[in-house]
């Protein structure tokens, strides 16, 4: 039995090594900045569309800086989504200047941003625009945003993620630790992706899609993690997801420690409900086609079951260090990577954590504080996947609380 057990751990052990080095290898392309697509004059036209429950308190700077960007109003409408609001939301974004779509559910409607959107879709003609851009409402947007759209989707991009920067970073170690893992991954993971033609990640907010393939895919969106869903939604649909670096959008972030778990509990079970209905189906259809980011994305997809193994692997190996210590030769895995390897992968990481900084942020945190605050995150994480897999049947939509009400000015880190 110990036997069965040893060989079950030494093949996880060799898959998660395996994931692990195809994401330091990927990452390394990261450290070059993507050159942004040719400007051309305004043409495209814009639907705005802002989800807000009960967000009185942050829906007045976001429409404020939506009506104010640089980009020919003409050429696009804001329109926010008071989605079963029982405060003055939807009084405040239409007096700001915001047109207002206001939706309540009927009894045992299903609930949540996913289902305010897809009937807010219904109530609109996409066929007057070319592009749709998705927002929350708590964030702040650089004014370049619309401008920067334009020239994607004069390119023929049709699925285009900005820069996901924090509104609140330093407000406590809890905006922190969501920072730092933000400022990694736009790097690690998007950018580096984007350099080498993978599909980058929807991150729920700031993305823009082509109005068209809007049409075509639909918004069938239903999971807790509505973003991702659509992202290999369009995948399939053979559409892949680029990054635009040259913009950005500031997105609050929760500022005590339980809001975060809630939020976070939510995202790891939006992540199992999408891995169950499209791991199989983005694998079959890279052995189908042959298309290289269908396998990105089921990789992709493989993160929530990645750290639930890893946290698996590490109560195996502490048990395995106890037990021989008290005098019990006992394996249960062997060490693919010696320490000296751990040790440099982590020493990488905490320069590529400095470069990130350095390249994309004004943060003034030392990375003293900012790289511990990054392995917290994961170190957080971990427990809520285990948890999220036995829960990933509860759909509901907790909201999450927005307070901080800044300006766009007073936040940017996009620099000149």
């Amino acid at each position: 039995m110990l036997k069965i057990f040893y060989s079950f751990n030494s093949l996880l052990s060799l898959l998660m090594t395996t994931i692990v080095i195809y994401w330091l290898a990927v990452s390394i392309f990261g450290l070059r900045t993507p050159q942004p697509r040719p400007k051309v004059a305004p043409s495209k036209r814009f639907l705005i569309l802002v989800p807000a429950h009960d967000e009185e308190l942050v829906i007045g700077p976001l429409v404020d800086n939506l009506i104010n960007l640089d980009y020919p109003e003409e050429l696009y409408d804001v329109y926010v989504i008071a989605d079963n609001c029982s405060d003055n939301t939807a009084a405040i974004a239409r007096a700001r200047g915001a047109k207002v779509l206001e939706h309540f559910y009927g009894i045992g409607e299903p609930r949540g941003k996913p289902y305010a959107i897809a009937w807010a879709l219904r109530q609109l003609d996409l066929n007057e625009y070319d592009g749709v851009a998705f927002f929350d409402a708590d964030n702040l947007v650089e004014p370049n945003y619309l401008a920067v759209m334009n020239n994607h989707l004069n390119a023929g991009d049709r699925l285009i993620q900005c820069y996901l920067d924090t509104k609140n970073p330093t407000d406590n170690w809890v905006t922190l630790t969501y920072a730092a893992a933000y400022y990694y991954m736009n790097r690690a993971w998007q950018v580096a992706k984007n350099n080498i033609g993978l599909p980058v990640s929807i991150g729920g907010t700031g993305f823009c899609v082509d109005a068209r393939l809007l049409q075509e895919v639909g918004w069938k969106a239903r999971t807790l993690t509505e973003d991702l869903e659509f992202q290999m939604q369009c995948l399939l649909a053979g559409v892949k997801a680029v990054w635009s670096h040259e913009t950005r959008i500031y997105d609050e972030k929760p500022l005590d420690f339980k809001a975060s778990i809630i939020q976070r509990l939510r995202w790891a079970r939006g992540h199992w409900q999408v891995f169950f209905r499209y791991f199989p189906r983005m694998l079959s259809s890279f052995f189908s086609r042959g298309d290289v980011g269908h396998l990105d994305g089921a990789i992709y997809l493989l993160n929530s079951a990645q750290i639930v193994a890893g946290l698996y692997l590490g109560v195996c190996s502490v048990a395995q260090t106890v037990l021989n210590n008290l005098g019990y030769a006992v394996a249960f895995f062997p060490q693919i990577m010696p320490g000296w390897v751990v040790f440099l992968l982590l020493a990488i990481q905490f320069v590529y954590m400095w470069w990130c900084l350095k390249l994309d942020t004004n943060l003034k945190t030392t990375l003293m504080i900012v790289f511990p605050a990054l392995f917290l995150y994961n170190i957080i994480y971990m427990p809520l996947f285990v948890w999220g897999l036995f829960t990933c049947t509860d759909t509901r939509w907790r909201r999450t609380e927005h307070v901080r009400s800044l300006q766009v000015h007073e936040v940017s880190n996009l620099g000149d």
